[in-house]
This record gives structure tokens, sequence and C-alpha cells, in this order.
């Protein structure tokens, strides 16, 4: 048997519940150490931990320090080793009618959505790039291209993530080609943030784990609307270039989702 100490080392932040939870759950599985980062304003750590067993620690810390970030990168690299993963997960959705919404909850979004993100790539990020190789799933919403009523914040901040992981790419592209980005726009799922009707978010899970296992360089830079990848609009010369040279059409790759069994408790 495999020592777990050599397992690699996946980061989640946003880990407490909903989807952050359920990809811990199934990664924890598949015998991955798995690292969640949630922002507990009562102190209760053990809310992060509870059910999920020895594989997984998890830290109290607001995606939206970026100090504290840095610190818990620091600490989750001496401690427990060299991150391989990170799932930027973390996002809040407060509803509201922008005329009555104070302007501080919208920056909330942007801080914690857009920022948080950033934060966290920046503080796991170096040490990646210093091992020559790394994968990073920014975790975005179809709100960021098609904003719904009452969630301006949201919606703005979304956007601002999906701008963020092709930025992201672009930066790496060439020189880094060990280190792959993907943005990930998941189904709207049944969580405090979603719908009651939404999808079940350990089967989102499912979709998400593929794509986080997978490095892939051809992976770099796409991005994925549930579990289909999107590509970019092409231009009608470059359609009428392709069609000249007889180019087949590339065709959009497609998540399998993982079927490991889910380890500890909901």
């Amino acid at each position: 048997m495999s020592d777990p100490s050599d397992a690699p080392v996946v980061v989640i932040t946003g880990a407490s519940s909903g989807l952050g939870r359920a990809l811990a759950r199934r990664l924890v599985a598949k015998g991955l150490r798995v690292i969640g980062i949630s922002r507990q304003p009562d102190g209760r750590d053990n809310q992060i931990t509870d059910g999920l067993g020895s594989l997984f620690t998890g830290f109290a810390g607001d995606v939206a320090d970026a100090a504290q970030m840095r610190l818990i990168a620091a600490e989750v690299e001496a401690r427990i080793g060299p991150v391989a993963i990170l799932i930027n997960n973390a996002a809040t959705y407060e509803r509201g009618d922008f005329l009555c919404t104070p302007a501080e909850e919208i920056c909330r979004h942007i801080e914690v959505n857009l920022c948080g993100q950033i934060n966290a790539a920046s503080a796991f990020l170096p040490a990646m790039v210093d091992r020559g190789h790394g994968r990073i799933v920014n975790i975005t919403s179809f709100a960021g291209g098609d904003p719904l009523p009452g969630s301006l914040g949201y919606s703005v901040s979304k956007a601002g993530t999906r701008s963020f992981s092709k930025a992201l790419a672009v930066e790496l592209a060439g020189r880094l080609p060990g280190i792959v980005v993907t943005e990930w726009a998941p189904d709207m799922m049944a969580t405090h943030i979603g719908r009651p009707d939404g999808v079940d978010p350990d089967r989102v899970a499912q979709l998400g784990v593929a794509l986080a296992l997978n490095a892939d360089p051809a992976l770099h830079g796409a991005t994925f609307l549930q579990d289909q990848q999107i590509l970019p609009r092409r231009s009608l010369r470059r359609r009428l270039k392709d069609l000249l040279l007889l180019k087949r059409p590339v065709r959009p790759l497609r998540l399998i989702p993982d079927q490991t069994p889910p380890g500890g408790t909901r």
C-alpha cells in the first residue's frame, strides 16, 4: 500500500460546504491529501474537518485577505507538502436590488469571488513555478456572461474571475508549460448560494474531480461549461481558411464524471 504522505496535495477554497465539501470528499476517497480553506467567523474549525478523515486538513482563512493566504500557503508547504492542485472555489452570493444595496456589499462580492481567486493563486503558484508543474482550476459562473436580476455584485465578480482565468493562462503559456490553468463554470446547484431545485453538488463534484486530476496541456486556457468545453469563436476569415485547407473542425472536449465513491459523511 502506498504511503499517504506521498499522495498529491490538493487545496480547495470554500471547502466547508456545497461544492467545495463535495470535491473534498471525492478527492479524499481517491487517496489524495486535501487542504480545505474556509472562512469560519465563529471559529468552529471542526466544521471543516468533520467526517473527512486523516487525509483532510482544514484551515480557517478568508480568501479576501492576501496576507492570510500567504501564511496558509507557507504552512501547508512546510507542514504537509508541495501543493499539486489548487481549486479556486470560494464564493459569496447575496441577492439584492442594486438601488437598495450598499456599495460595500457589492464590493464584498468582488473581494471574495474575484480577489479571493487572485490571492489564492498568488499564494500557491510560486511554489508550483519553482517545481515546474501544477494544476489550477478556477471556478466561475455563467452569470459572469449572462447576469441575473438582483445579482449585480455576484455577476460582476464572476465576470472578473472569467477574465482572470484567461489572463493567468496567457501569462503562463509558453514559459511554464507544466502548469495548466482551466476555467470551469458548473451547473447551478442545490446549495446556499444556488437554488433548491439545483443539481446535487456531489454529482457536479464528479466532473470537478475529473477536470482537476487531468493536467493535459491541451486544457491550458480552456473553458468548460458544466461538462463541455466552450471553444473560442473563430472569425469568418479563419473558418474559410480552414475550409480551403481541408482542416477538420476542432471538437470540444467532454468531461467524463469520476466514478469513485465519495469518502466521509455529508
